[in-house]
């Protein structure tokens, strides 16, 4: 047997090498001029399913780690959690080890992630299959090995109350599924419910298994209630909280969780005025993301309440007050001598687009160098009635003002040495995914050339092409097909989609107030220090400089505390 032929089945722990030999040995003693087997020699002959398991690249990829280093890694991690992180993990621990199902869902602002991280080194340190997803493709990068939960399960986009995942008996996925130990699913708070129940369907009928919630599959869900929920367009609360998993039929089965102690108060060093400073910060972050500090609001009381920010975190309005702000999170180094390591942690949150573009467009300015404008092609698929009378109603020139959320902008102005917002998952398994922050190195006709600057590819180089992207919207008599790099300049981003990242410096401007649930919470707990946030409020008129609207739905969150 070669090395050759070790690393193209992609072998690296000893048990499937252990087999694979086995396997090998007995082909060539099948194929001699004597026909022999191992079994003539007293050696045990390898597992039937042998060849079937090596030739699936899926299961192959869960199973092949490097145990010692993951037990080495498990071992030092483990030494780090807190107690009742060491409660969850016993329980999950046993519960797998006694081939019991668990279900649990992880509540909390803080520390899920390296908690995951400890029971994923645990699981796979001892040859057990996990599969970790996560809801948003930033936040799949977070954990090991990790993917989307709609790649994964294969999720149906467009939904019916009966869709079923794509997931076929007999299949590669099929067979990976059937030897999954644990699922762990983070960020769950962000799907739409019907995604879990989908799954529990599907894995009722793959395993034929009714009894039990997804099938007996053991499931580890995690999350925060207080950021924002799954997005319904133009809908109301009860339709947004109807949504959500504590609205699902698998929410009964769920053991509930609630990790609540700060996990960067035990970072080494910390005198007792920084670890108080931290713990009142914490305190408060909650208090906003639970809604209960702040006046409720006169023209929307019981969601809404206007709430004071500390001076210590405010940028005062006045006349250069945006340019304050900016200067805050990307000083004159940064902007001069800009590396991934001096960006990923810096941004700007707003609550729309139009406020990100006019940040964007402000920092682009004072930049060196010179600016490259891509123009996308854009076209339309009319969805009903005579395509020539469409054309004539929306010839390309009205398509390329259209500007609509998770699409570039017709005309992409871009620098060397400036942030790029990825806004869909080329290549996920290599940290190419929508919300991936990367560092232009070149601008190219037909290429843009990057280094990553989030997560664990942070420092890898990668080439970005343009792609044709699709916007379908109900209430538009067409398609609009609009073929362009697949990225937004990003020294600001929306709120939403910094959720899942943690930034030194955060800068949140607030030109108009939130006006979903979480939102408020979600830009605040980006900072990972009371020192990184600054907050520049524009006020109405009649409004106090420093007072602004936190819109929560606090009877949801209640009802999720008091479980």
């Amino acid at each position: 047997m070669s090395d050759e032929g070790v690393r193209n089945h992609g072998i690296t722990n000893d048990e499937d090498l252990k087999e694979y030999v086995l396997y090998e040995l007995e082909l060539l003693l099948r194929s001699g001029t004597s026909p022999s087997s191992l079994k003539d020699y007293g050696i045990p002959l390898p597992k039937p399913d042998m060849l079937q398991r090596l030739n699936n690249t899926l299961l192959m990829e869960e199973k092949n780690y490097d145990r010692r280093a993951l037990l080495a890694e498990h071992e030092a991690s483990r030494a780090r959690l807190n107690s009742l992180q060491q409660t969850i993990y016993e329980h999950v621990i046993q519960s797998i080890e006694s081939k019991k199902q668990v279900l649990l869902f992880v509540y909390g602002h803080g520390g899920k992630t390296f908690l995951w991280t400890t029971i994923i080194s645990a699981l796979r340190s001892k040859g057990n299959v996990v599969l970790a997803v996560a809801s948003s493709g930033i936040a799949s990068l977070l954990l090991p090995s990790s993917r989307t939960a709609h790649s994964r399960f294969k999720i149906p986009l467009d939904v019916t109350n009966e869709s079923l995942c794509n997931i076929k008996k007999n299949t590669h996925l099929a067979q990976l599924l059937s030897e999954t130990s644990l699922i762990i699913w983070d960020e769950a708070p962000m799907n739409d419910r019907k995604c879990f129940e989908f799954l529990d369907r599907s894995l009722k009928d793959l395993f034929d298994n009714d009894n039990k919630p997804f099938g007996g599959m053991s499931v580890l869900l995690g999350g925060d209630f207080r950021q924002t929920l799954p997005i319904v367009s133009k809908s109301t609360k009860t339709a947004i909280l109807a949504s959500t998993l504590p609205k699902s039929y698998l929410w009964e089965y769920f053991t509930l969780y609630k990790l609540t102690e700060n996990m960067r108060l035990q970072r080494p060093n910390l005198s007792v005025q920084e670890k108080n400073t931290i713990n009142d910060f914490s305190t408060w972050l909650v208090a906003v993301g639970d809604g209960i500090v702040g006046t409720p609001d006169k023209d929307e009381p019981i969601n809404t309440k206007n709430i004071e920010i500390p001076d210590k975190y405010l940028i005062p309005f006045k006349e250069g007050a945006l340019m304050s702000l900016i200067r805050f999170i990307y000083d004159y180094n940064t902007l001069q001598n800009p590396t991934p390591a001096t960006l990923c942690g810096k941004a700007i949150v707003c609550p729309k687009n139009e406020n990100v573009d006019d940040i964007n467009s402000i920092i682009l300015k004072m930049v060196p160098g010179t600016t490259t404008t891509y123009v996308s092609n854009d076209t339309m698929i009319p969805l009903a009635g005579d395509q020539g009378d469409t054309e004539v109603l929306y010839p390309p020139e009205y398509l390329n003002l259209l500007n609509f959320n998770g699409l570039p902008p017709h005309s992409l102005e871009l620098k060397v040495n400036t942030p790029l917002l990825l806004l869909r998952n080329l290549n996920p398994k290599d940290g190419l995914c929508n919300g991936t922050r990367l560092l232009i190195t070149q601008l190219l006709p037909h290429i843009v050339e990057a280094h990553i600057m989030t997560g664990k590819f942070i420092g890898h180089r990668v080439y970005i092409p343009k792609i044709t992207l699709i916007y379908k919207n109900k209430e538009l008599p067409f398609e609009l097909k609009r073929r362009q790099f697949p990225i937004r300049l990003c020294y600001a981003m929306k709120i939403n989609k910094s959720q899942g990242q943690s930034l030194d410096k955060i800068g949140v401007y607030l030109p108009k107030p939130v006006f979903s649930h979480g939102q408020l919470y979600v830009a605040f707990s980006r900072a990972t220090t009371p020192e990184a946030l600054k907050v520049l409020i524009i006020p109405n008129e009649d409004d106090k400089p420093n007072v602004t609207k936190n819109v929560v739905y606090s009877d949801f969150i209640a009802s999720i505390e008091n479980r």
